[in-house]
């Protein structure tokens, strides 16, 4: 039904803008515990070994490649697909669904097809929000409580973490909220 025309566009809009109401905070909030404490075990164990100036090279690679991604389909499941399946729920028990049937629309095109395609949106936009956000506070954890220079930590950021894991984070975080949406 998602490559049959026509496309609910209109339908498609509003959950996109609902789905990122719904994700956003809490992506935020799930986000900064998680890259914070990664921070403290790779400074850690990287000022042990005397290698402090490379916690922004290991802690960018792992919040762009492996955090952003995870907590963008938590977020994603945990709360925008419950609330659409909730939704979708007060529409059947309301009969909603099977008065489209009646006037001819198909509830899957009509309803299903464009929050889908909203949730796989979302889940990539959430992923930027949620790699930035984990940057950030990686970046004030350890500059502030490890003591590391913050120019080599900035500096130390593209040494691992490229263009490669950076595609790959949105390639995942898609393929990840495609499954929580499906």
């Amino acid at each position: 039904q998602a490559v049959r025309p026509p496309f609910a566009w209109r339908e498609f809009v509003l959950q996109v803008w609902f789905i990122a109401r719904v994700s956003t905070v809490p992506g935020l909030l799930l986000t900064i515990p998680f890259c914070v404490i990664t921070a403290l075990h790779i400074n850690v164990l990287l000022i042990d070994i005397g290698a402090a100036d490379l916690s922004g090279s290991a802690t960018g690679w792992a919040i762009t490649t492996q955090i952003g991604p995870i907590v963008t389909v938590f977020v994603v499941a945990g709360t925008a697909s419950t609330a659409v399946c909730a939704a979708l729920g007060a529409r059947t028990i309301r009969e909603e669904i099977d008065a489209m049937r009646v006037m001819g629309i198909n509830p899957v095109q009509a309803l299903l097809v464009p929050r889908v395609a909203a949730l796989t949106v979302c889940s990539t936009l959430l992923n930027a929000v949620v790699c930035t956000a984990g940057l950030g506070s990686s970046y004030f954890f350890t500059v502030y409580v490890s003591h590391v220079n913050p120019g080599a930590f900035a500096a130390g950021m593209p040494l691992i973490c490229g263009l490669k894991d950076v595609t790959l984070s949105f390639a995942k975080a898609t393929l990840f909220g495609l499954a929580a949406a499906l």
